[in-house]
């Protein structure tokens, strides 16, 4: 069965998610996150694309990147090559560590892409990990202090370059409209059954699911 093609973003903007192999982890300490971000920084250079957001978790990353069509795969090739190498020496094993083909979300539009960097920068705090304004491992704390990776100028840009308006939009709760934005994208790997049932519910107005 042949692999559906991959939609190109006609903004060139992507929320991008590289996943571990069967939900296994590709980070186990502070030194694989600094190693993923070298790489990352690499990567970023040799491919020329921007990149908006990012956040490091267990098993998956989360990226919001600008970059040329014909860069897209070739650059995250290019990054889960160069971290493989590390991890799978420094771990003793062989063969690839995360999913083979990564997951690319088009933001087409203005909204869409403040929400999206919203969600990737609260996605520890949904996860019941930390809170998002003291998570070490997001571009967040780029947002609010020093920029290192980021292109942080476009998403400030949108909040007349005022860190408090950012970080009051990013730490404000969510909406059922909101969650259903990008339950889409995540229905299969995040959520429970039973979350799955509620918004289905709530978007269809259903008051009882019979069993």
């Amino acid at each position: 069965m042949s692999r559906i093609k991959r939609k190109y973003s006609n903004s060139k903007i992507y929320h991008i998610i590289l996943k571990g192999i069967d939900d296994n982890n590709i980070f186990y300490d502070n030194q694989d996150r600094k190693i993923f971000l070298d790489r990352l920084k690499i990567t970023k250079k040799e491919y020329h694309y921007k990149l908006y957001a990012y956040c490091l978790m267990g098993n998956h990353v989360h990226m919001v990147i600008k970059i040329e069509d014909e860069f897209l795969s070739k650059a995250m090739q290019s990054l889960t090559i160069r971290y493989a190498s590390y991890f799978n020496k420094k771990y003793d094993r062989k063969g690839p560590f995360v999913q083979n083909r990564f997951k690319s979300k088009n933001i087409e539009n203005q909204r869409y892409f403040l929400e999206v960097c919203r969600y990737v920068h609260r996605n520890p705090e949904k996860a019941g990990i930390e809170k998002t304004n003291t998570y070490k491992w997001s571009s967040y704390q780029e947002y609010v202090g020093r920029e290192i990776l980021i292109d942080k100028k476009i998403l400030l840009h949108y909040f007349n370059n005022e860190v408090e308006s950012f970080v009051k939009y990013t730490n404000k709760i969510d909406s059922i409209e909101e969650i259903m934005n990008f339950a889409d994208f995540e229905l299969s790997n995040n959520l429970k059954d039973e979350e799955v049932i509620d918004i289905i519910m709530k978007r269809f107005k259903i008051d009882s699911v019979k069993k």
